[in-house]
């Protein structure tokens, strides 16, 4: 009679612990896949520091010397998995050569690792998705002629595509992914908005076709010094607010669908050098040891187009991350997206 009274003491110990680091997270409740609850799941094995390394392909060029970074990056550390946020406007550019674009892009990217999308509000990408292009307001606050010498080319990179229709995006999400997946990189599952843009017309386009994981949270704080004088920052400012270097993975809601919003919680390198992004390590690895059953996401990444200036600020940042994991036996793992728990509706 003692031990069936203990034992049931103990479950509901358990159970109330339980319930209450559910209420205490700052991450959403979340499920597995098949609809059922991964937090027991979780607090049985107990958690990671889960590092995911990202990358957006901005779709203005493929240099050799970006390539040649990224393949680097590969063979320096082959256990890290990238998230490669692809960007199908490498294949409207005028003159476009699709099988050395495509080859180009292999050259970096690895079966281990995850093919997500990128979109900038390029011209010829908007314009072959029969969308009219629109050239104002930029990030910068100011206006491109769709007809001038600039947009000869092409033109729009600094355009957010937020200024559109959830319609006509759907139209440039579709045409995105059709392309890639045609080239062979899969479809994705993921998405990271040019310029971090990601408002509710895009949230709703991005959901209705299929993307299950969206990217773009961001601290501001890592942005200020750069863009605190720019639209865009104002912009950003009021989209995340409230996102930190600590936030963790929450429901997004969108009208077709709800989306698992995973904050880009450490920046980018263009914005963010090694030091602060070891800092946002230190932040994050300090709430997985305040409860060591919760997974913790940590997401540092880069540019394509800026790998070969920025790319050994991040290297810098895995090799001090590994070698403090290691001695401190953390459980720190690479992961890509389907690594986190899907949201629930409403769940933050």
């Amino acid at each position: 009679m003692l031990a069936d009274i203990l034992a049931r003491l103990s479950k509901l110990a358990v159970g109330v612990l339980a319930v209450g680091a559910v209420a205490a997270a700052p991450a959403c409740a979340s499920e597995s896949d098949d609809g059922g609850s991964a937090d027991e799941d979780e607090l049985r094995r107990g958690g990671k520091i889960q590092l995911m390394v990202t990358v957006d392909w901005e779709g203005r060029d493929l240099r050799e010397d970006n390539l040649r970074a990224m393949e680097n990056l590969n063979r320096r550390f082959p256990q890290v998995k990238i998230i490669h946020f692809l960007n199908a406007g490498y294949y409207t550019k005028q003159a476009a050569d699709r099988a050395d674009v495509t080859a180009r892009i292999n050259r970096a990217v690895r079966p281990i690792d995850e093919k997500g999308l990128h979109i900038h509000g390029w011209k010829r990408l908007f314009e072959a998705s029969g969308v009219t292009f629109r050239g104002a307001p930029t990030f910068w606050g100011t206006s491109l002629d769709a007809n001038g010498r600039e947009c000869i080319d092409d033109c729009g990179h600094e355009v957010p595509i937020s200024l559109y229709t959830s319609d006509e995006l759907r139209k440039v999400v579709k045409l995105s992914l059709d392309t890639l997946e045609r080239e062979g990189f899969g479809r994705a599952k993921s998405f990271r908005c040019g310029g971090w843009m990601a408002k509710q017309a895009v949230r709703d386009a991005i959901a209705a076709e299929g993307i299950k994981y969206e990217h773009s949270a961001v601290p501001t704080v890592f942005l200020q010094e750069k863009l605190g004088n720019r639209p865009v920052y104002g912009w950003l400012t009021e989209l995340w607010q409230g996102t930190t270097n600590v936030s963790q993975p929450f429901a997004m809601d969108a009208s077709a669908a709800t989306l698992t919003e995973i904050p880009d919680n450490g920046g980018l390198a263009d914005y963010v050098d090694a030091q602060k992004m070891i800092d946002v390590f230190h932040a994050n690895k300090a709430q997985y040891l305040r409860d060591r059953r919760r997974n913790v996401v940590v997401s540092i990444g880069f540019h394509h187009e800026t790998a070969a200036m920025y790319l050994p600020q991040l290297e810098t940042a895995l090799a001090k991350i590994y070698e403090e994991a290691a001695a401190e036996r953390l459980p720190l793992e690479s992961v890509t997206s389907e690594a986190v728990p899907r949201a629930r509706a409403g769940a933050r």
